[in-house]
Protein backbone atom coordinates (compact mmCIF):
# COMPACT_ATOMS: atom_id res chain seq x y z
CA UNK A 1 0.00 0.00 0.00
CA UNK A 2 1.44 3.39 -1.01
CA UNK A 3 2.11 5.92 1.72
CA UNK A 4 -0.12 9.01 1.58
CA UNK A 5 1.19 12.46 2.51
CA UNK A 6 -0.45 15.77 3.26
CA UNK A 7 0.54 18.75 1.11
CA UNK A 8 2.71 20.05 3.95
CA UNK A 9 4.47 16.69 4.27
CA UNK A 10 5.04 16.64 0.52
CA UNK A 11 6.66 20.07 0.65
CA UNK A 12 9.04 18.78 3.30
CA UNK A 13 9.78 15.45 1.63
CA UNK A 14 9.77 16.11 -2.12
CA UNK A 15 12.39 18.55 -3.35
CA UNK A 16 10.70 18.68 -6.77
CA UNK A 17 7.66 20.47 -5.29
CA UNK A 18 8.16 23.78 -7.11
CA UNK A 19 4.70 25.34 -7.12
CA UNK A 20 5.69 28.07 -4.62
CA UNK A 21 8.53 29.09 -6.98
CA UNK A 22 6.43 29.85 -10.06
CA UNK A 23 6.38 33.33 -11.57
CA UNK A 24 3.37 35.48 -10.75
CA UNK A 25 0.69 36.00 -13.41
CA UNK A 26 2.46 38.74 -15.41
CA UNK A 27 5.97 37.38 -14.86
CA UNK A 28 6.12 34.99 -17.84
CA UNK A 29 5.49 37.76 -20.38
CA UNK A 30 8.06 40.01 -18.69
CA UNK A 31 10.68 37.26 -19.04
CA UNK A 32 9.69 36.53 -22.66
CA UNK A 33 9.65 40.21 -23.67
CA UNK A 34 13.03 40.90 -22.04
CA UNK A 35 14.78 37.77 -23.38
CA UNK A 36 17.29 38.23 -26.22
CA UNK A 37 15.97 35.04 -27.81
CA UNK A 38 14.93 31.54 -26.89
CA UNK A 39 16.02 27.95 -27.30
CA UNK A 40 13.63 25.85 -29.38
CA UNK A 41 13.59 22.07 -29.72
CA UNK A 42 12.63 19.35 -32.16
CA UNK A 43 13.34 15.65 -32.65
CA UNK A 44 15.82 14.66 -35.36
CA UNK A 45 15.06 11.71 -37.68
CA UNK A 46 17.39 9.52 -35.60
CA UNK A 47 15.32 10.27 -32.48
CA UNK A 48 17.85 12.63 -30.89
CA UNK A 49 16.45 15.69 -29.17
CA UNK A 50 17.87 18.84 -30.72
CA UNK A 51 17.75 22.51 -29.80
CA UNK A 52 19.07 25.86 -30.99
CA UNK A 53 18.87 29.49 -30.00
CA UNK A 54 16.56 31.61 -32.19
CA UNK A 55 15.17 35.12 -32.32
CA UNK A 56 11.58 35.63 -31.30
CA UNK A 57 8.90 38.31 -31.15
CA UNK A 58 5.58 38.54 -29.36
CA UNK A 59 2.67 39.19 -31.71
CA UNK A 60 -0.95 39.26 -30.53
CA UNK A 61 -0.05 37.53 -27.27
CA UNK A 62 1.83 34.66 -28.90
CA UNK A 63 5.52 33.85 -29.23
CA UNK A 64 6.60 33.86 -32.88
CA UNK A 65 9.84 32.41 -34.27
CA UNK A 66 11.50 32.26 -37.66
CA UNK A 67 13.69 29.88 -39.62
CA UNK A 68 14.32 28.95 -43.23
CA UNK A 69 13.07 25.95 -45.17
CA UNK A 70 16.52 24.41 -45.58
CA UNK A 71 17.08 23.93 -41.82
CA UNK A 72 16.73 20.57 -40.07
CA UNK A 73 14.38 22.06 -37.46
CA UNK A 74 12.03 23.25 -40.21
CA UNK A 75 11.91 19.82 -41.83
CA UNK A 76 11.35 18.22 -38.42
CA UNK A 77 8.60 20.69 -37.45
CA UNK A 78 6.84 20.02 -40.77
CA UNK A 79 6.62 16.34 -39.74
CA UNK A 80 5.94 16.95 -36.03
CA UNK A 81 5.26 20.53 -34.88
CA UNK A 82 5.78 19.87 -31.17
CA UNK A 83 8.39 22.13 -29.63
CA UNK A 84 9.64 23.54 -26.37
CA UNK A 85 10.79 27.16 -26.21
CA UNK A 86 12.95 28.14 -23.25
CA UNK A 87 13.46 31.73 -22.14
CA UNK A 88 15.64 32.98 -19.31
CA UNK A 89 16.79 36.16 -17.73
CA UNK A 90 17.32 37.88 -14.41
CA UNK A 91 13.59 37.72 -13.58
CA UNK A 92 13.42 33.94 -14.00
CA UNK A 93 12.70 31.36 -16.63
CA UNK A 94 9.77 30.36 -18.82
CA UNK A 95 9.37 27.10 -20.70
CA UNK A 96 6.64 27.10 -23.33
CA UNK A 97 5.30 23.73 -24.47
CA UNK A 98 3.34 23.79 -27.71
CA UNK A 99 3.16 23.33 -31.45
CA UNK A 100 4.90 25.63 -33.90
CA UNK A 101 2.80 26.74 -36.87
CA UNK A 102 5.26 27.86 -39.57
CA UNK A 103 4.11 29.58 -42.75
CA UNK A 104 5.69 31.30 -45.74
CA UNK A 105 2.93 33.95 -45.81
CA UNK A 106 4.63 37.21 -46.88
CA UNK A 107 2.38 39.44 -44.76
CA UNK A 108 3.03 37.43 -41.61
CA UNK A 109 6.77 37.31 -42.38
CA UNK A 110 6.96 41.11 -42.80
CA UNK A 111 4.94 41.65 -39.64
CA UNK A 112 7.26 39.34 -37.68
CA UNK A 113 10.43 40.90 -39.07
CA UNK A 114 9.20 44.40 -38.21
CA UNK A 115 8.37 43.24 -34.66
CA UNK A 116 11.82 41.66 -34.40
CA UNK A 117 13.50 44.86 -35.56
CA UNK A 118 11.45 46.93 -33.10
CA UNK A 119 12.50 44.79 -30.14
CA UNK A 120 16.20 45.01 -30.99
CA UNK A 121 18.69 47.26 -29.24
CA UNK A 122 19.88 50.57 -30.56
CA UNK A 123 18.46 53.52 -32.42
CA UNK A 124 15.65 52.73 -34.83
CA UNK A 125 15.75 54.41 -38.24
CA UNK A 126 13.88 53.78 -41.46
CA UNK A 127 17.21 53.15 -43.19
CA UNK A 128 18.15 50.61 -40.52
CA UNK A 129 14.74 48.94 -40.83
CA UNK A 130 15.08 48.72 -44.62
CA UNK A 131 18.56 47.13 -44.34
CA UNK A 132 17.34 44.69 -41.68
CA UNK A 133 14.33 43.65 -43.76
CA UNK A 134 16.49 43.27 -46.89
CA UNK A 135 18.88 40.98 -44.99
CA UNK A 136 16.29 38.92 -43.10
CA UNK A 137 13.57 38.58 -45.73
CA UNK A 138 15.57 35.87 -47.44
CA UNK A 139 14.60 33.06 -49.80
CA UNK A 140 12.73 30.32 -47.99
CA UNK A 141 12.17 32.27 -44.75
CA UNK A 142 9.19 31.03 -42.77
CA UNK A 143 7.72 32.32 -39.55
CA UNK A 144 4.87 31.59 -37.21
CA UNK A 145 3.58 31.31 -33.68
CA UNK A 146 4.16 28.67 -31.08
CA UNK A 147 0.63 27.61 -30.09
CA UNK A 148 1.26 27.31 -26.35
CA UNK A 149 -0.31 24.44 -24.46
CA UNK A 150 1.47 25.07 -21.17
CA UNK A 151 3.89 27.47 -19.49
CA UNK A 152 6.33 26.22 -16.87
CA UNK A 153 7.88 29.08 -14.92
CA UNK A 154 10.45 29.65 -12.21
CA UNK A 155 11.03 32.73 -10.07
CA UNK A 156 14.56 32.64 -8.61
CA UNK A 157 13.69 35.38 -6.10
CA UNK A 158 11.16 33.11 -4.42
CA UNK A 159 13.80 30.43 -3.98
CA UNK A 160 15.92 32.51 -1.61
CA UNK A 161 13.05 33.68 0.57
Amino acid sequence: MAEEFTEEELRERVWEYLTPYRLDEEGPWQVINEAAGCAVTWVAPNGRAMGVWVSHAVIDGEVWVTTTGNRSKTRAWNKDPRTVAIFGGPRGSVTVLGDVDMSDDATDRTRFLNALYDRGEGEKTEEGRALFLKHMDSEGRVTGPIKAEKFITFDPFKLVR
